[in-house]
């Protein structure tokens, strides 16, 4: 056991292959690199487009403290009479149903 050698074992058993199952021991290994590269620049192309999608700025920031309670905090000042809050909480449902209204009678 002293004589033994790995990689003389490894091209013997290599050499008395098929011609087939050489063709695919060279195919094979050279197969999985270029596919991983190939993965790889993929991967490294689509990260940069995610990263350019991704200009803008930042508006709601969800928050959830000790209480367990999902606060929305804006980073954008108010605009008019809109409100910069999104309601989470319905509360009192008289102020959120919807209303409909009948437009005033036109008098011709």
């Amino acid at each position: 056991m002293n004589d033994y050698n790995f990689w003389q074992d490894f091209f013997d058993t290599y050499q008395s292959l098929s011609d087939w199952l050489k063709i695919l021991w060279l195919i094979v290994p050279l197969a999985f690199v270029l596919g991983l590269v190939a993965l790889t620049m993929r991967f490294r192309i689509e990260s940069k487009r995610a990263e350019k999608r991704l200009d803008g700025e930042l508006v709601y920031s969800l928050h959830r403290d000790a209480h367990n309670r999902i606060h929305i905090v804006s980073h954008v000042g108010r605009v008019g009479h809109n409100p910069s809050l999104l309601f989470l909480d319905q509360g009192d449902r008289h102020s959120f149903e919807h209303q409909q209204i009948e437009p005033p009678p036109i008098n011709r």
